[in-house]
């Protein structure tokens, strides 16, 4: 799994996570257009985005959940990846949000991270091009992937405490009763997997 999830760096910063998946590199728009000179390292070789033609961009989320935060390379001989999955969860399902943890803190070389695997607690809910999970994610975890049984089912977008989501007026206290939530918890937005598919299949045609 390690194999397939990369650091995004601008800089010596690390700014988000890109994957493959089905032969393409796919991250968050925000990841890459937030920050300059974003690179990551595959197999060696230093990958700088702006050398390299997106096979799609999207125009990132805004305020409207039809609008798509993501984008997909086709990078020269790099294929495989993960498998990607079509599915939405239902409440409650438990899936894995995978991000990469620095195992030496003065070292930002890809062979120095290892697997960081968090528990992501579907709300059961959809929302145009994405859907909802309370997770212990924090800021740098854009574009990472969220796995069910080892294949992608969505794309780490941004995420917001309960009472920073209910000052916005964005989550209401009969929303934090039915799901059970606590002020400090984060929910996070997700991709669907399916906006990928979809989209890769008309590239096709």
């Amino acid at each position: 799994m390690k194999d397939f999830l990369f650091v995004i760096k601008s800089g010596k910063h690390q700014v988000g996570y890109g994957f493959l998946a089905d032969g393409y590199f796919i991250t968050a728009v925000h990841v890459l257009s937030d920050n300059d000179n974003c690179f990551v390292n595959i197999n060696g070789n230093k990958i700088e985005f702006s050398k390299v033609t997106p096979a799609f961009v999207g125009r990132g989320r805004f305020s409207d959940p039809n609008f798509v935060d993501l984008a997909f390379f086709k990078f020269e001989n790099i294929e495989g990846g993960f498998p990607v999955l079509d599915y939405i969860p239902p409440k409650d399902d438990v899936l894995d949000s995978c991000c990469l943890r620095k195992v030496k803190d003065d070292n930002l070389d890809d062979h120095e991270f290892g697997l960081d695997v968090e528990p992501a607690y579907s709300l059961g809910e959809v929302e145009g091009n994405y859907f909802h999970c309370k997770c212990n994610r924090h800021e740098g975890s854009s574009g990472s992937p969220l796995i069910k049984d080892n294949r992608v089912i969505g794309i780490m977008h941004g995420g917001k405490m309960v009472k920073e989501l209910m000052d916005l007026g964005l989550l209401s206290e009969e929303d934090k009763r039915t799901y059970n939530l606590k002020d400090n918890d984060i929910i996070c937005s997700f991709i669907r997997i399916s906006t990928f598919i979809s989209l890769v299949e008309n590239k096709i045609k």
